[in-house]
């Protein structure tokens, strides 16, 4: 089976659309999630930071949610 011969023009050009897809693909993912880091690719730091800040809000909205239930059985043993 031949392969499929390119000058080096048609090869820069076809580098230079896959790179430009690349670039597109990563700023349509940036725009849908609304974050700057989606990946540790992107930047590790800003990733693990923003990954553990994620999970202590996580955490804290759960501790919320267990004082609003405590504050229900409360208010209604109160009332009878």
């Amino acid at each position: 089976m031949s392969g499929i011969v390119l000058s080096a023009s048609v090869r820069q050009n076809l580098l230079s659309l896959q790179s430009t897809a690349d670039l597109l693909a990563t700023t349509q993912s940036r725009l849908s999630t609304g974050k700057k880091v989606n990946s540790a690719l992107d930047n590790p730091t800003n990733f693990f930071t923003a990954q553990s800040l994620d999970n202590r809000a996580s955490d804290i909205n759960n501790l919320l949610d267990g004082i609003a239930n405590g504050v229900q059985v409360l208010q209604a043993a109160n009332t009878g």
